[in-house]
């Protein structure tokens, strides 16, 4: 469903409002917040990250672009990423990338930090339709909050 989409998201809020009204007050107070948290969940929009090809521009929305750089970094046993986060600026192009991980413990920060780094920026070109885009238009930070056993 199109975020824009409102007659589509007006008669699914209206059947999940009818459905909502057969629970009983017990009912509801048991299922209110995983309802509520999906029902955000889904209709939080996420930023578009603007991509190319030759033939023309695309967006991709943030989110997808996190999933699939997690995807990347999660079979890696020494890292687990904690957070993802992307900065665009003017018409969505791809600025900073920020990796947030958690290290394994005693394993050597610097080297991991370079594999990182190097995962996702060659990601984000694949995905993104931009193989010669220089690391000095796209920076990928790695910032180390954490580490884990192995």
């Amino acid at each position: 469903m199109a975020l824009n989409d409102t007659g589509r998201a007006d008669d699914l809020l209206h059947l999940a409002t009818a459905r909502l009204r057969r629970h009983t007050d017990d009912g509801w107070v048991a299922v209110a917040p995983r309802v509520v948290a999906s029902a955000v969940a889904a209709l939080r929009p996420s930023r578009p990250v603007r991509g190319r090809h030759a033939a023309g521009t695309y967006t991709v929305a943030a989110e997808v672009l996190r999933r699939s750089v997690r995807a990347r970094l999660d079979p890696d046993p020494r890292v687990r990423v904690r957070r993802l986060a992307f900065r665009t600026g003017p018409d969505d192009v791809l600025e900073q990338a920020v990796v947030e991980v958690s290290v394994a413990y005693l394993q050597p920060i610097a080297p991991l930090a370079t594999d990182v780094r190097r995962t996702v920026a060659d990601h984000l070109r694949d995905v993104l339709g931009a193989p010669e885009l220089p690391e000095s238009v796209v920076t990928v930070d790695v910032v180390v909050t954490d580490v884990h056993r192995v």
